[in-house]
Order: structure tokens, then C-alpha cells, then sequence
């Protein structure tokens, strides 16, 4: 979205290389597990992720952005409120970790 007169390939570059950044600083720091499917998987999203962006280019044209932004905001809200009422749950109890 912030660089739509970039080629596929080089949005797909840009992903890459940062997925392949993460996977590194995971590794070089040894914060979780560093995998080659970790890096295949969070390229394959981006790629994803572009294709989703040109559909909605080609099917709405000058309001793509202003959709997606508003559909991204509302996740993100839905997120945030799982997240609060899982942490809600086990503050109240409700939710109980057992250790065996």
C-alpha cells in the first residue's frame, strides 16, 4: 500500500528480507526457535498478502486503500477485545492452567 508503483518482485524482496531479518535476531538472541518453515511460511503470507492488495486494486480501484484500512481496523479491534477477555478470564479464574 505504501509503495504501489514497486514491482511484485521487489514487495516480495522486501518481505523476505525482513522475515529472514526476524529469523535471524531470533537465532543471534536465542528468543524462541528459529526455523527455515518459519521464514517459507511468513513469505508465502506476504505473497499473499500483495496478490490480496492487487485483487482489491483491480475490483474497487481508488477506494482499495480506504477498504482495506477500515477491514484492518476491525480486525485489530476484534483482536484487542479477544485478547482483553482472555486476560479477563484468567484474572477471574475462569480459565486455570494446570501443570502436570
Amino acid at each position: 500500500m505504501l509503495k504501489p508503483h514497486w514491482s511484485f518482485l521487489k514487495k516480495i524482496a522486501v518481505i523476505a528480507g525482513v522475515s529472514l531479518l526476524f529469523e535471524g535476531l531470533q537465532f543471534i538472541f536465542a528468543i524462541g526457535a528459529s526455523d527455515i518453515t518459519d521464514f517459507m511460511g511468513n513469505t508465502l503470507g506476504g505473497i499473499m498478502g500483495v496478490g490480496v492488495y492487487i485483487v482489491f486494486c483491480k475490483l474497487f480501484s481508488t477506494k482499495a486503500n480506504k477498504i482495506l484500512n477500515v477491514l484492518a481496523s476491525i480486525g485489530t479491534i476484534c483482536i484487542v477485545a479477544l485478547v482483553l477477555l482472555l486476560i479477563y478470564l484468567r484474572i477471574s479464574g475462569v480459565i486455570i492452567y494446570k501443570v502436570s
